[in-house]
């Protein structure tokens, strides 16, 4: 089942069907990705210094790779979009209505857009609330996705509200919800607002992904500590604090992140076992080589993690804005710089 983060990046990843490429062809999306990266760069910031695009989400890069896929998926992927007549055959805009319509959900949508490649047919509306695909050539639905306000998720689904608002105590009225179905089953994600939501799964009606916004001082103080020494370490021993808390779902557990958007930090500690997940900061620690990232970062990853990477082999570039650290049987470590010219490390990131 796909979390909420991918049911919402869904409907964008459209653009970008899966390849199977042989390696000389990856080998010149990559040149590709970097030689547009770099002119982006340069465009929009002539006068400054050179900054990390790689690793860290930011326009420029996701422009570029947008451009890449571009140059590699020319004729594979069609697309149209309405003008004053709908681009979406009447056939297919009756089957994504009353795909949704068999869910339960009695909302009306305008599907105006449409992609379409060998495998699979999209069609949506403008405003990406509601998408659904088929087999291609056919009227055989393989995913639904529809987002509708509170008052128009219908009555069956109410059910579930209870389930969500046990993770949210105090919580009233939800905004809107998701309803995302695919081969694996449904979820209904409710969202309370942009920071707050719980998806849940609609056959055990179990919660699958949530996000909850908390006032710093309401975290418990051990967790609030584990932050804060382990920022200490990168920020080289300053005194930093915390005006932002959330707890959320993870990969093998729930998480707190605890964040301060002007001192621009974040750490993200284990709910239950107090393992140190990410830690984001302008670090003043830089990496000056591929050959040295691994002797530079062992002493943070020591001092924050516990984690002896003595063993371990690096991959990336100061080019590509970061290191993947690796070595058979141990977890990945990411490191993600925040000056290509400098090489300053900005986060820290352990695949426990």
């Amino acid at each position: 089942m796909r979390s909420r983060d991918e049911q919402i990046l869904w409907g964008e990843l459209q653009d970008f069907p899966e390849q199977i490429l042989a390696e000389d062809r990856s080998e010149k999306i990559f040149a590709n990705i970097r030689e547009e990266t770099l002119k982006l760069q340069s465009q929009a910031k002539p006068e400054k210094k050179r900054s990390s695009f790689g690793w860290v989400a930011n326009g420029l890069v996701t422009c570029a790779v947008i451009l890449a896929m571009i140059w590699l998926n020319q004729g594979s992927f069609s697309s149209e979009t309405a003008g004053s007549a709908s681009a979406v055959d009447a056939k297919y805009q009756e089957a994504a209505q009353k795909a949704i319509e068999a869910v339960g959900i009695t909302k009306k949508f305008e599907f105006e857009e449409k992609e379409n490649d060998s495998d699979t047919l999209i069609v949506r509306t403008k405003d990406r609330m509601a998408i659904v695909t088929f087999q291609a050539n056919t009227t055989e639905v393989q995913t639904i996705s529809a987002i509708v306000d509170s008052k128009e998720l219908p009555e069956q689904y109410q059910a579930y509200l209870p389930t969500a608002k046990a993770v949210l105590p105090g919580a009233e009225h939800f905004e809107r919800a998701h309803y995302f179905q695919d081969k694996e089953g449904a979820t209904l994600t409710f969202d309370w607002d942009d920071r707050q939501f719980v998806s849940v799964d609609l056959q055990t009606n179990q919660v699958t992904d949530f996000r909850v916004a908390y006032k710093p001082e309401d975290v418990g103080r051990e967790f609030v500590t584990i932050a804060q020494n382990a920022l200490a370490v990168l920020s080289g021993n300053k005194s930093l604090s915390f005006t932002q808390a959330e707890k959320a779902s993870g990969e093998k557990e729930a998480v707190w992140m605890l964040s301060n958007e002007q001192e621009h930090s974040l750490v993200q500690v284990g709910a239950k076992t107090g393992k140190v997940y990410r830690i984001s900061y302008p670090s003043p620690v830089e990496i000056k080589s591929l050959q040295e990232a691994v002797s530079t970062v062992k002493p943070l990853l020591q001092s924050i993690f516990g984690l002896d990477i003595s063993a371990y082999q690096a991959y990336g570039g100061r080019d590509w804005g970061g290191y993947v650290l690796k070595s058979p049987g141990k977890p990945d470590v990411s490191v993600n710089i925040g000056s290509l010219d400098k090489g300053d490390i900005i986060s820290l990131t352990v695949k426990w």
